[in-house]
């Protein structure tokens, strides 16, 4: 019977994806966007695997502490908004880590000595891509789970989408950022460029999460380290 499920989910989410003929394309208006499929797919998975199969580990909807992961995360994005400049510079200090010392970045900081270094891969630390203990760590996957409990599966699981796209982007942008100067043509500029770019996409996942939060009627935390 589990095998008759996950079959029809393939087929589901290959449909999802199916490129038409040429002949049975109308108008470019008819077209299902990349986006709609994903979320038709998605769902249609989540229904199938929460009223038709036996297999718990991919039936249950998240717990309750598993859920906190989702509160907790957010808690620390907003925490590092809040102290970004803070956080994503270090002044006069060695401590860190040899890739960190790697791609830290120096910039102009008074009197001479090691002054001040933006850090950049602070932001990937308080979006989950670091370490699999980080409350956000693949919390996409947990918040798919949790679709059977949001007042609209739909929107939430475009939502969840949004949020992903805005948490990988913030991601990539840091590491770029953390490498400005060291590339050709690279400058403190180009730097803080990147930078301002990684909060911009920051400041767009932490409002999915709370968009998220509300969907799944689970508290705002204040902001937390």
């Amino acid at each position: 019977k589990f095998g008759s499920v996950v079959t029809l989910i393939t087929l589901t989410c290959a449909s999802a994806w199916t490129i038409p003929s040429k002949g049975s394309i109308k108008t470019a208006a008819s077209a299902v966007s990349r986006r709609d499929a994903w979320v038709q797919s998605i769902s249609t998975a989540t229904l199938l695997l929460t009223t038709t199969t036996n297999n718990p580990a991919l039936a249950a909807v998240p717990s309750v502490d598993e859920l906190q992961r989702l509160q907790k995360g957010h808690s620390r994005v907003s925490y590092l908004l809040k102290n970004w400049d803070s956080l994503t510079q270090q002044c006069n200090t060695k401590a860190m880590s040899d890739t960190e010392a790697k791609q830290v970045i120096r910039t102009e900081g008074g009197g001479g000595g090691f002054g001040c270094e933006k850090t950049p891969l602070v932001v990937q630390e308080y979006m989950g891509y670091k370490s699999v203990n980080d409350p956000l760590y693949k919390i996409d996957k947990l918040l798919v789970r949790a679709a059977p409990l949001a007042s609209d599966d739909v929107d939430y699981l475009d939502l969840v989408e949004s949020y992903r796209e805005f948490a990988d982007n913030s991601a990539m942008m840091a590491y770029t950022s953390s490498w400005g100067e060291a590339n050709p043509n690279g400058s403190k500029e180009t730097i803080d460029n990147y930078l301002d770019q990684t909060k911009i996409d920051v400041v767009k996942a932490e409002k999915m999460l709370r968009k998220l939060l509300q969907y799944l009627d689970l508290p705002v935390l204040d902001p937390s380290k």
